[in-house]
């Protein structure tokens, strides 16, 4: 049996000493010392007490399952986006993203102290997963994430401290925005273009996209905008978002103005 091998590893996991783990667990800290040097094995009723204080099962605890650790996920999610083909990865990536999100929601929803009886989180994930959903928020001091139909947003709320020159540039990138015809604009030329690297869009197509007069959709593209935009250099009047502004409008999608 692994399990004096498991013990030191899932300790080590958690950061711990000999003496924490023992203190944790009510027992010494020969008693734990003696479990990883493998000269004894935890009373049998304790090993329930050890698999949930690590978190993990008892065939784990032994050795018969792989304990999954955080850095085992991630390897296994990023195995799956490697074996993927090209665009597939992407919608997996996406498809965690918004369960992961969905998760986190789903945690609080079901909740001793906000049960929600209808909540069903399989259900919940699958919508979410399939950009469904309208929008949703869970914030906590350490934590926040949003979802607005197929835009994700997740934080550990911090390092939020913005310098003057920092909150300057925020403004001159949100300040064009608050013009709706602008945003119109700019939204119509983000679905435009936003399927393909190299997708382009004219003042036209914009123009019929947004439901606005061409000479309108021109200002636009060519004032306010113009220093989010990259223009087709074999082909003047035809643009799209620079590579560094193309989160824009999703970003801006995330903000429920009700």
């Amino acid at each position: 049996m692994k399990i004096h091998e498991q013990i030191t590893f899932l300790r080590k996991q958690k950061g711990l000493t000999q003496e924490e783990l023992a203190k944790a667990l009510g027992v010494s800290n020969q008693a734990v010392s003696k479990w990883e040097s493998a000269q004894c094995c935890p009373d049998i009723q304790l090993l329930p007490e050890i698999a949930e204080f690590f978190s993990v099962s008892i065939d784990e605890l032994f050795g018969y399952t792989p304990v999954s650790t955080a850095e085992n996920v991630v390897l296994d999610i990023r195995q799956r986006i490697d074996s993927l083909p090209e665009g597939e990865d992407f919608q997996f990536v996406l498809h965690i993203a918004a369960a992961l999100h969905t998760i986190i929601l789903s945690k609080e929803m079901t909740a001793k102290w906000n049960r929600n009886p209808g909540w069903d989180t399989d259900d919940a994930i699958e919508h979410a997963g399939n950009g469904e959903w309208g929008y949703s928020c869970y914030d906590l001091p350490g934590f926040t994430t949003v979802m607005r139909r197929g835009s994700i947003f997740f934080s550990n709320n911090r390092d939020m401290n913005l310098l003057n020159a920092e909150m300057r540039r925020i403004v001159s990138i949100i300040k064009p925005f608050a013009n709706t015809e602008n945003l119109r604009a700019a939204a119509a030329l983000y679905q435009l273009t936003a399927h393909a690297e190299d997708a382009y869009a004219d003042f036209a197509q914009v123009s019929e996209k947004a439901g606005m007069p061409e000479e309108k959709v021109m200002d636009c593209l060519t004032g306010e905008l113009a220093m989010f935009l990259a223009e087709k250099e074999d082909a003047q009047g035809q643009f799209r978002f620079e590579g560094m502004y193309g989160n824009l409008i999703p970003m801006l999608s995330l903000f429920d103005c009700r």
